[in-house]
């Protein structure tokens, strides 16, 4: 079977080891922290990844992104474009959201506690955070 971009590459353990980018490159997770989220909808997409460095996402625009229900517990998202981003049931216990920006975010159900965050973090009009840890 022939590789495609974005296919996720498998140890011999089943462990998923990096991402191939094509012409015979890959994203190696070593030195990244790895969330998976999502439902299977067929065997060529058995789940979405988001990773990221131990320095996390700073600066990454992720506008849009479709996070309901992700596991991002203790995430580096440090000045983030969270814009108009779906994080309905995502755990973001522990999450360092200083400088984020979360405009138009959907935040329903999402579990803040013990987040990060200052008075850059943009939170979604009428929307009250939790205490400050």
């Amino acid at each position: 079977m022939k590789r495609k971009k974005g296919d996720l590459l498998l140890s011999w353990q089943k462990k998923p080891v990096g991402i191939y980018l094509g012409d015979y490159s890959y994203y190696s997770f070593k030195d990244s922290i790895v969330c998976f989220y999502g439902q299977a909808y067929s065997r060529k997409k058995a789940f979405k990844a988001l990773f990221y460095t131990e320095n996390g996402l700073r600066g990454a625009h992720l506008r849009g992104a479709h996070l309901a229900g992700a596991n991002l517990i203790d995430a580096h998202l440090r000045g983030v474009h969270l814009r108009d981003a779906d994080l309905r049931e995502a755990d973001l216990t522990f999450a360092n959201l200083r400088e984020t920006d979360l405009t138009f975010a959907d935040l329903r159900e999402a579990d803040l506690t013990n987040i990060k965050y200052d008075e850059n973090t943009v939170w979604p009009e009428g929307f009250k955070p939790p205490e400050r840890w």
